[in-house]
């Protein structure tokens, strides 16, 4: 369900009608920037699909270019969706969804900013021999490109409990918590995507490198009360805190319950 849910809502790659709407955008602002983006604007606040919004900044970044207020204008209403825009550098073709029927044109996926941990995992657990990779990628199975490094992994528990603090819902559009905003009070850090026995997430923010391996299980207590939070979490992957919307390309959710180490 979640990877229906990420192929067919995030990552949604931008065509033709994308292309004209913002070609539309240029005929009838004529050149007058005000315009152009008071068009943007009304265009953008009648969206309501984040899929829909990423394309629609990939177009305007076609037709205006990257840096451009018309394509800042849908950037953001992408985020507000809570989808992932893409950053790809200019002429990388993003991965193709599939083969095309004779005479249509290839569909192709959002392109990707990031390369998350779990996306690198490749060959076998260095300690068990057990895999743990995320799929079919040919380049996994021959160990090159971004596997050629692959991450380390290992599915041991760690059988010293961490003391952590919850700080309520975590919405990574917009950064805020129960009790703060994560870009503005952790910019520099990272955070630890971690899945509870019962496949739910849980993300944990840490100043430094995380300690464990991919794969690796944990419990966790609150550190001021003692009481257990949770036992035998996952630890499944990683990302600095200013790339946390590369989560909703992977996991296909902008709401996770968040915690900090302490």
């Amino acid at each position: 369900m979640k990877a229906k849910f990420v192929k067919e809502s995030l990552l949604e790659a931008f065509g033709q009608k994308d292309l004209t709407r913002m070609q539309d955008i240029r005929t009838k602002a004529a050149g007058d920037a005000e315009k152009e983006a008071a068009l943007a604007r009304t265009q953008a606040g009648l969206i309501h699909d984040g899929g829909k919004a990423a394309a629609r900044a990939e177009a305007a970044a076609e037709v205006f270019g990257g840096d451009h207020e018309v394509t800042s204008i849908f950037r953001e209403r992408a985020r507000e969706l809570g989808a992932s825009v893409g950053h790809a550098s200019k002429g990388v073709l993003a991965p193709v969804k599939g083969p095309a029927e004779k005479g249509e044109r290839l569909e192709r996926e959002w392109k990707r900013g990031k390369i998350l941990p779990s996306e690198r995992v490749g060959g076998e657990d260095v300690e068990s021999g057990g895999s743990f990779g995320r799929g079919g990628d040919i380049f996994q199975k021959m160990g090159i490109g971004r596997f050629s490094k692959p991450i380390e992994t290992s599915n041991k528990h760690e059988w010293s409990d961490a003391s952590i603090l919850p700080i309520g819902w975590v919405d990574i559009g917009s950064g805020e918590s129960q009790y703060l905003n994560v870009y503005k009070t952790w910019p520099n850090s990272t955070a630890e995507v971690w899945e509870t026995p019962d496949g739910k997430y849980r993300l944990l923010f840490t100043a430094g490198e995380p300690s464990l391996k991919i794969g690796q299980t944990r419990n966790f207590r609150h550190d001021q009360t003692w009481k257990p939070l949770g036992n035998r979490w996952k630890f499944i992957d990683y990302l600095p805190v200013k790339d946390l919307m590369e989560l909703v390309r992977v996991y296909g959710r902008a709401k996770y319950p968040g915690y900090t180490y302490k």
